[in-house]
């Protein structure tokens, strides 16, 4: 049995050490059997960290032996457990999906390489314990999206690729001078020491300039308004697999980082903090589900719906009660795998049609299993009976109504007609792409692996529904946890 302190550490780096492995090999199979088996191994680690946190008992890994909060930390709160085993679901899933949908040339360029050192990232920014490392995880996520999003070299990539790597940079540089003024007022950078003092110090104007600061920083790598409108066009210009887990993952990085600073560090900044964050929310679905009903290609529609979904994660968060934080919690869940479902069936409908275009019609003839698929990920995205979207949408309005406020009820208001508009967006598709007269011939054959990956996607998000209960139970530890900063602080410091 590994003990808890290193099975914390693996998660990142069994994919850190096997992106450089899979630099050295040649060979397009043995790639895929390296990526895949440690795509396996990462999430089974993942998986292994959760009992324990939810038990209230985090595994804390202390590099190089440095105590907090000299060094660095790795933490395995209930949060970072559970958001490290979603992204982990989905880097699996990824992997499995890229093996039919990766042309050889980025195949053989290092994309099983960048996809780990992707998710190598993605692990290191849930699990970290201070803010410094968090920049450090960012920017190694950062820096292998950027290779990921721009591998191909086609004429819309290197576009949409310079505006993406541009808007990041600037958005890291505010959090370099964010990390920077946060040490300068608060004397240190762990968490749970930020914790600790800013609670100490209550409520004060410049710890929320400061607080305010770092919001702006993770509202951008979040996508929410209006700091949104890098994110419909790169989403959908990398291959399927790539553009797949971006949707599900890279934005809910952001989530989970306004989550930690507005539960965990900035407690006490309440009462202004969290209005902001309710009413970015209301904002932003609105504007993704606006967004998705004048898109007309397959992966524009369904990024607008990603940009609609942060929108009620951070209306979660805004509430500020823990009911509305399991909400949030459960939500993601929901988010993260449907996403993940609708753009692998977006991947292998434009694959069929050989356009990106939803225009196209009786594609539900020839590929009723797609239809089926797209039917599960439609009704999940806007949240009806009897999803797991339903049960977080509902959950989430019913805490917003049980806070009450003029605010509370206009995005109350705002997340029920986003829905409504959303649905509208996601109906489109099925009437243009899979209803009327049949278009289709010469349907091309699908690779194993590519169908695999859609299906398994598809089965998971169903899967949501059937084990709501106890996965809404592990969503209520969850934010019963973080509405008790003082148990985090006792497990980091010592």
């Amino acid at each position: 049995m590994i003990p808890g302190a290193s099975l914390v550490l693996l998660p990142v780096l069994l994919p850190l050490l096997v992106a450089i492995v899979l630099l050295l090999v040649r060979g397009s199979r043995a790639r895929f059997v390296i990526s895949l088996g440690t795509a396996i191994l990462t999430l089974a680690c993942s998986a292994l960290l959760l009992p324990a946190a939810l038990r209230g008992e985090y595994p804390v890994a202390s590099l190089g032996g440095w105590a907090a909060p000299w060094g660095i930390q790795i933490v395995a709160d209930g949060l970072s457990a559970l958001m490290v085993t979603l992204s982990a679901v989905a880097a699996l899933l990824a992997v499995l999906y890229s093996r039919g949908s990766t042309d050889v040339r980025r195949e053989r360029f290092g994309h099983h390489s960048l996809l780990h050192f992707l998710f190598a990232g993605v692990h290191l920014s849930f699990l970290t314990g201070d803010l410094f490392n968090l920049f450090v995880a960012f920017e190694v996520m950062l820096v292998a999206s950027y290779a990921l999003i721009t591998l191909g070299s086609d004429v819309g990539q290197l576009r949409e690729g310079f505006r993406y790597v541009v808007y990041n940079l600037i958005a890291s540089a505010l959090f370099v001078i964010g990390a920077g003024f946060t040490y300068g007022v608060l004397g240190t950078l762990n968490f749970a020491q930020l914790a600790q003092r800013s609670a100490e110090l209550g409520p004060n104007a410049t710890v929320t300039a400061l607080a305010f600061l770092l919001m702006a920083v993770f509202a951008t790598k979040t996508a929410l308004f209006p700091m949104s409108f890098w994110l419909p066009t790169s989403y959908p210009e990398p291959p399927a697999a790539v553009s797949a887990f971006f949707a599900a993952v890279l934005t809910k990085v952001g989530v989970y980082a306004l989550i930690r600073m507005f539960s965990t560090v900035f407690s006490a900044e309440g009462e202004v903090t969290h209005a902001v964050l309710l009413m970015l929310g209301g904002v932003t679905v609105l504007v993704g589900a606006l967004g998705a009903i004048s898109q007309r290609t397959w992966r524009s529609i369904l990024s607008f719906t990603v940009i609609s979904s942060v929108g009620y994660l951070a209306f979660g968060l805004g509430l500020r009660s823990e009911s509305a934080l399991a909400a949030t919690v459960y939500y993601a869940m929901n988010s993260v795998l449907v996403t993940f479902a609708l753009f692998a069936v977006a991947g292998v409908a434009e694959h069929l049609s050989r356009t990106e275009q939803v225009r196209l019609g009786g594609v539900l003839e020839n590929s009723p299993w797609l239809a089926a698929g797209f039917l599960v990920g439609l009704l999940g995205m806007v949240g009806l009976p009897p999803t797991a979207g339903f049960i977080g949408k509902f959950a989430l309005v019913r805490s917003g109504l049980e806070v009450g406020g003029l605010l509370a009820h206009l995005a109350v208001g705002a997340v029920i007609l986003a829905s409504l508009l959303t649905l509208i967006a996601l109906i489109s598709i099925w009437r243009g792409f899979f209803w009327g007269r049949v278009c289709l011939e010469n349907v091309p054959v699908l690779a194993r692996s590519t169908t695999i990956g859609a299906v398994l996607a598809v089965l998971l998000t169903t899967l949501l529904a059937v084990f709501a209960q106890p996965l809404y139970g592990a969503s209520s530890i969850v934010a019963r946890q973080l509405s008790e900063p003082a148990h985090y602080i006792r497990q980091v410091l010592p």
